[in-house]
């Protein structure tokens, strides 16, 4: 059988095994395996038996009764290996349970530590923290103490101080079991007995527990604890009958005693039933749904839900961040409540466990997340929709596999036969160009929609965008952050009762520090990247590394040349948000960014708060442009739109554009006008003047003519390989090496590609103390050219990159 193994090792490759003839096994099914000297975790992939059984040895045992990965999650799992590179195991373990996987690990016990420690400082170091904490993993012993080499543990071993064996790590992920006691007799007689008791002088704790069992039947053991009880007490009492004591599962649902609201009945308007019966008559194809921001996409998700489990399939919602959730999560769960469940990052291990075991039999068949919920083991999978399907967070970064979930809901829909609907107001280049060519479906939305309350839509109009050239407000003497337009906007806004928007995609109170006299820039000593004023101390002000999390107290002159003219240059969510309680006295400003919601449940909050009209101004990032219904939104002012387009990647103004156009598409949602403005000092860029004019065509004719004649995707595909050492000299002489030899073996084989860039510093050159060098691949199939060529740990290989930086 092959199985793949957590052996905690980058293997592209399963093992083979064989099965014992006493053993029954099947694909799927968890198992442990030896690897060398030890006994690892495996999923067995197949049931093939090897053709030479010899020298192949047996798996060891059984984990789970039943497989936990059906034949379209391993088959998954096995393309995500080859496509993106990526080890096999960490292909597997996203299809899982979470904290399912088990890793090896290497115990440490304390055996006859001496009173009068070895004269070795570092035999001292470990003897002195065994005998402190007792039996530890080599793992904390190691980040107690330093390096702590095998042969020293042998050596510390065979003089009797202490013991090390490898075993497995208790899963993460388990079934939480809740003790209960439950009445075995009826009320009258648990009274009749409390009663006897009671006259009979016996102990009233008794007494007292079989009263309660009368009042309210089953109850806690903790509810019976209350009342005095021990387990003598209720060990007698369960002797005689009365009652037992059991353990039960207590499902962790994230949005258990959630109350949602009548939704009513779902109309949709004629251009959306249109797209509903188009995509719904053809299933198992793949669509894309380009509709304006406001045209109702949600609704026609909705409807093809609601399709999909009538006929008894299940669906998957994918949306893009974990900010989008509250809302979804209303608007999904009032409509389909008792079938769904939520995966995303902001649940704790046990809530995944369990809403991945209530999918796994069958007891949701809705499943909205983020981009990990693709992996859900949605049972008859019928439909799969990715909202927002142009977000680069839909990409994971690290740890590998670096997969894009929309690629592999893509597989996963092929594999299953299930409908996949990708809707975007500003589709992926790539993916609007499959549209184009043909290669997918699309479906569209033109009209922005509002609702009634009678529950009809009528035409609503998109929201109207001024372009404001700041270099003429500093022409005028303008010297502040808002430019005229846009706080009148926001006053008028505020007087009506109405709530705005303030938008600047960078966290912080300035981009970074300047002394104007010998230009120095305080950098991060561990990243090559400067530092950001952080204005959250309400005393001191801080340099903060956004990269690293380093942070030093900001110097009143400058460290250099002790210049006072040491000065703050450029804006984040911080300074604006101060800005704006300052401009505007008397709003109820809040900011939300990644800095301030951080704690479970804080996005939730504020969109609450949102909705409830306690926020009057809301400064924040990109989690404020994406899917946020707000009907007393009517103004967006976008403070710096130009951040993001000199950037040195081929998506600079794609993701500009989207972003523009997404945070333009919170305003004016309802029968209000919405008024956005975008302040710029390049208000000829392409980006800035298609996004202020709706024009989604126009920006993409501009794009993809730059990309055909740059050979970057969908002309091409790319592959990043980055390579990181404490030492320059030596990274560069690495990534040169690879570069060289990726070259010489496509020139041997005769082939013209794959066209290899680099090496280069990467945008962040050293990151936490690390030089970082890059190549990029650029060729039909790029991969093809690592074939053959060695790569140590300290490289990643990144396969269709969302960026390049």
């Amino acid at each position: 059988m092959d199985v793949a193994v957590n052996a905690g090792q980058p293997a592209r490759m399963a093992f083979t095994y064989r099965v014992p003839s006493d053993m029954p096994v099947a694909a799927g099914q968890a198992v442990f395996v030896p690897f060398g000297p030890r006994v690892l975790q495996g999923i067995v992939l197949n049931e093939r038996e090897p053709a030479d059984a010899e020298g192949i040895r047996d798996i060891t045992a059984i984990a789970d009764d039943q497989p936990v990965l059906d034949a379209e999650h391993i088959a998954l799992a096995r393309w995500m290996s080859e496509h993106y590179l990526a080890p096999l195991w960490d292909c597997v373990a996203p299809c899982l349970p979470s904290g399912y996987g088990q890793k090896s690990v290497v115990m440490v016990s304390p055996v006859d530590v001496p009173p009068l420690l070895p004269v070795y400082p570092k035999d001292r170091k470990i003897l002195s923290h065994l005998a402190a904490h007792g039996r530890v993993t080599l793992e904390a012993l190691r980040e107690a103490v330093g390096t702590v080499s095998m042969p020293t543990l042998q050596r510390l071993q065979a003089a009797g101080h202490l013991s090390f064996a490898q075993g497995l790590a208790r899963p993460a992920g388990h079934m939480k079991m809740e003790q209960r006691v439950r009445p075995l007799r009826n009320p009258e007689a648990l009274r009749a007995e409390a009663g006897h008791r009671e006259a009979d002088g016996r102990t009233s704790v008794a007494a007292r527990i079989l009263r309660l069992l009368a009042e309210e039947g089953e109850v806690t053991l903790t509810r019976a604890r209350e009342l005095g009880a021990t387990p003598k007490h209720l060990g007698e009492l369960a002797d005689e009958g009365w009652l037992e004591r059991r353990a039960e599962q207590v499902w962790r649902d994230p949005i258990a005693g959630r109350r949602f609201g009548s939704p009513g009945a779902l109309q949709l308007s004629p251009d959306q039933q249109a797209v509903a019966d188009y995509v719904a008559e053809r299933p198992g194809e793949t669509f894309l749904l380009h509709g304006v921001t406001g045209s109702g996409k949600t609704e026609v998700y909705l409807d093809l839900v609601a399709r999909t489990l009538d006929a008894g399939k299940s669906a998957i919602v994918l949306v893009p961040e974990i900010s989008l959730t509250p809302q979804a999560i209303r608007r999904y769960g009032e409509r389909f409540g008792e079938t769904l469940t939520v995966f995303h990052s902001g649940l704790n291990t046990g809530e995944l466990f369990d809403q991945w075991h209530r999918v796994k039999a069958g007891h949701s068949r809705l499943v909205l997340g983020s981009r990990s919920a693709i992996f859900a083991p949605a049972q008859d999978l019928g439909l799969v929709v990715i909202d927002e399907e142009h977000e680069f967070s839909y990409k994971q970064s690290d740890p590998p596999p670096r997969y894009h979930a929309r690629d592999a809901a893509a597989e996963l829909s092929r594999l299953t036969g299930a409908t996949l609907v990708l809707g975007s107001a500003t589709p992926d280049i790539v993916t609007y160009h499959a549209a184009e060519t043909g290669a997918i479906s699309r479906v569209q939305l033109t009209e922005r929609l509002q609702p009634s309350p009678d529950g009809e839509h009528q035409p609503g109009k998109l929201p109207r965008i001024t372009v404001v050239d700041m270099r003429e407000e500093l022409r005028i003497g303008n010297r502040s952050v808002f430019s005229f337009a846009l706080r009148r906007a926001v006053n008028l806004a505020l007087a009506a009762g109405e709530q705005a928007i303030l938008f600047v995609n960078r966290r912080g109170s300035a981009r970074f520090i300047l002394c104007r006299d010998c230009g120095f820039m305080p950098e991060c000593p561990g990243c090559r990247v400067t530092m950001s004023l952080d204005m959250r101390e309400s005393i001191h002000a801080k340099l903060v590394c956004h990269y690293c999390g380093r942070s030093r107290k900001l110097e009143d002159r400058c460290p250099r040349c002790d210049s006072p003219r040491y000065r703050p240059f450029g804006v984040g969510t911080q300074r604006i948000e101060m800005e704006a309680r300052e401009q505007f006295p008397g709003a109820r400003v809040a900011r939300w960014d990644s800095d301030v919601a951080k704690r479970k449940g804080s996005h939730e909050r504020i969109v609450r708060a949102l909705e409830a009209g306690e926020i009057d101004i809301v400064v924040g990032t990109q989690m404020l442009a994406k899917g946020l219904d707000l009907p007393e939104m009517t103004v967006v002012g976008v403070v710096d739109a130009d951040v993001g387009l000199g950037l040195p990647d081929y998506r600079a103004h794609e993701r500009t554009f989207q972003l523009l156009s997404q945070v333009a598409g919170r305003a004016g949602r309802r029968e209000r006008a919405g008024f956005v403005y975008f302040q710029t000092y390049q208000p000829e860029s392409p980006p800035i003047v298609c996004a202020a004019e709706h024009d989604y065509r126009s920006f993409y004719e501009y794009e993809i003519a730059h990309r055909r004649i740059a050979a970057y995707p969908p002309f091409s595909r790319l592959l990043k390989l980055m390579y990181r050492n404490t030492n320059e000299e030596a990274a560069l002489q690495e990534a040169a090496r690879v570069a060289e030899e990726i070259r010489i073996a496509r020139d041997a084989a005769g082939r013209w590609e794959p066209e290899v860039l680099g090496p280069t510093p990467s945008y962040i050159a050293r990151l936490r103390g690390e030089y970082r060098f890059q190549l990029v691949l650029r060729g039909r199939e790029p991969a093809h050219g690592l074939q053959g060529i060695r790569l140590g740990e300290r490289w990643t290989v990144d396969v269709d990159p969302v960026s390049l930086l």
